[in-house]
């Protein structure tokens, strides 16, 4: 074998290895921050996690501490809830207003995207809790009220 073949079957092995390393690498760095994230947001997480990075001096000192991070992370909490169900109805009105605009594979393709029940309103909030009002976080609701099945068609061009 030649000098320029060998150079190029190991410029081409590099580069593969290159590429390997890098999608197995990216994957894992994904998955480790994923994972932080969902600790954080299980129960007793958030408070935890301030803790670890405050790393307060003593156990008087974390008690006075505490209150303070466990009110923000009640409150992380509840607008973490009323987002998810805020994105839950607006993707459900994202559905319904394109429902009749679409061929059957197109709504097939749209429900792998914006998961959820088709036309209809989502299953349930996440882990059982309750959620905002139907309409979003306060109760509003997008447009004019539904005035029968004619409001689902497009408007005119």
């Amino acid at each position: 074998m030649s000098n320029a073949v060998r150079a190029w079957v190991l410029l081409m092995v590099t580069l593969c290895l290159g590429i390997a390393i890098g999608l197995l690498g990216g994957g894992a760095l994904r998955d480790r921050r994923m994972a932080r994230v969902n600790d954080i947001r299980r129960p007793g997480g958030f408070v935890e996690h301030v803790r670890d990075v405050i790393r307060p001096n003593s156990d008087s000192q974390w008690s006075a501490i505490r209150p303070v991070v466990e009110a923000i992370s009640g409150q992380n909490a509840m607008m973490r809830r009323m987002h998810d169900s805020a994105m839950r109805a607006s993707l459900d009105t994202l559905r319904g207003r394109l429902d009749p605009m679409l061929t059957p594979d197109q709504r097939q393709r749209l429900s792998r995207f914006v998961p959820g029940r088709p036309g209809g309103p989502p299953r349930g909030p996440p882990n059982g809790r309750e959620g905002p009002p139907p309409g979003g976080p306060m109760g509003e609701r997008e447009g004019p009220p539904p005035n029968g099945p004619d409001d689902r068609r497009p408007p005119p061009p």
